[in-house]
């Protein structure tokens, strides 16, 4: 594994640092429900509303990012992404006139949140070799749940003091990682660069059906991640009556499964089928997520978490891999943006439609709907198998294998 990490290109150690540096700092987005309908006054369903208004700067930040990623470069894409993200949370750490107001706030957030990933996972690909590439993305979701572990659980505390805090820690550490990648990444020569591919950001997906529909259908295995977003603060607040520091515990215990398990399951998940493995994931989803509603505790809460981090950890490493192999280095920041444009589509779709079920029929349903959402994704994965022609490829199968 050292020798692996040696062979990585020198740019990614920055882009991996930068990473954890911002990560860490996320301190908002575990307690945004709580900040928004208790700190500020509002309701679950209108907490939801602002939520998934976030989720539509989100999506489209994944759009921008992908094109600009493709069009202008992988770094400028990077710096405008972390510029435009602290400019968000600032703003919405302040008292602001309307739900309006905080929703463009969030959604402003987010946009440059989701103008990172696509331009990030580009990177990634255009570093790495395809024996590489499931390694390289696997660190990168290992650096990020380095952050995401730790920062979290730091938040509970904040947050027990004082709300400004958590947006103070957010902007400070998206500055750092705004330094590191500014210092360290270096822009390919230009006559090494790929020119982009012609044509809109659909018509580069148009032109790869396959992908389309395996990205489509993780949908189902993403949405119950943003779902548990929403509804883990409620749940463990106002239906557990547990402390603060119960969120930020659910954040770690993900966290420190995919520091443990992440490197491993990428070294198990070598040369073998990428449709099956989604079928996995979605089956380790449902599972963790019927101990929850089984058990429906606080103890069934830390331990489901164990269940579905692994399905998690899966789908991190296979949509990346699976869509990189399949597209020129060229149309890669338009594409790689499509499983995080399905993923923000799930953060529009999930807070809606639980707050809704929350207001109405309580949170019993809420973990009914979550635990049929990825096992519907198995079925669809499990579908796309059985009808063929997504199975790697014989070369690319020999590839994973020398890795």
């Amino acid at each position: 594994m050292l020798d692996q990490l040696r062979a990585l290109p020198r740019s990614l150690a920055y882009l991996y640092a930068g990473t954890i540096a911002t990560r860490l700092g996320s301190f908002v987005v575990p307690y945004l429900t709580l900040y928004l309908s208790e700190h500020r006054g509002l309701g679950p369903s209108t907490t939801g509303q602002i939520i998934a208004a976030g989720g539509f700067g989100l999506l489209l930040g994944n759009l921008l990012g992908g094109w600009s990623a493709d069009r202008v470069g992988r770094k400028a894409t990077l710096l405008a992404a972390l510029g435009i993200n602290a400019i968000g949370v600032a703003a919405l750490a302040n008292t602001l006139p309307s739900e309006s107001a905080y929703a463009v706030a969030l959604a402003l957030a987010l946009a440059g949140a989701g103008m990172y990933t696509p331009a990030a996972n580009a990177l990634i690909a255009d570093c790495t070799s395809d024996a590489q590439r499931p390694f390289a993305y696997a660190v990168h979701y290992v650096c990020i749940n380095v952050g995401m572990g730790l920062g979290p659980l730091l938040g509970g505390f904040l947050a027990a003091s004082a709300f400004t805090w958590l947006f103070v820690g957010d902007i400070a550490t998206t500055l750092v990682c705004m330094l590191l990648i500014a210092a360290g990444l270096r822009a390919p020569p230009r006559a090494t660069r790929p020119e982009p591919t012609p044509g809109s950001m659909l018509d580069a997906w148009r032109r790869h059906p396959r992908i389309l529909v395996f990205c489509g259908a993780s949908f189902f295995v993403v949405a119950p991640l943003m779902g548990l977003e929403y509804a883990v603060p409620l749940l463990v607040g106002s239906v557990l009556h547990e402390p603060l520091a119960y969120i930020g515990l659910v954040y770690s215990i993900n966290a420190g499964c995919i520091l443990v398990l992440g490197l491993p399951i990428e070294r198990a998940l070598r040369g073998r089928d990428e449709v099956t493995m989604m079928a996995v994931a979605g089956c380790l989803w449902t599972a963790g997520l019927v101990i929850l509603l089984a058990g429906f505790s606080t103890a069934a809460l830390l331990i489901s978490t164990v269940v579905w981090t692994q399905g998690e950890i899966i789908a991190s490493v296979v949509v990346p891999t699976y869509v990189s192999r399949r597209v020129d280095a060229s149309a890669k920041g338009r594409l790689l943006a499509l499983q995080d444009v399905v993923r923000s589509t799930a953060g529009i779709v999930a807070p809606i439609t639980l707050g809704l079920v929350w207001d109405r029929l309580g949170a019993s349903v809420v973990l009914i709907v979550l635990v049929a959402t990825p096992a519907t994704g198995t079925l669809l994965y499990l579908a796309q198998r059985l009808v063929g022609g997504h199975r790697s490829a014989p070369r690319e199968r020999a590839v994973l294998g020398s890795a």
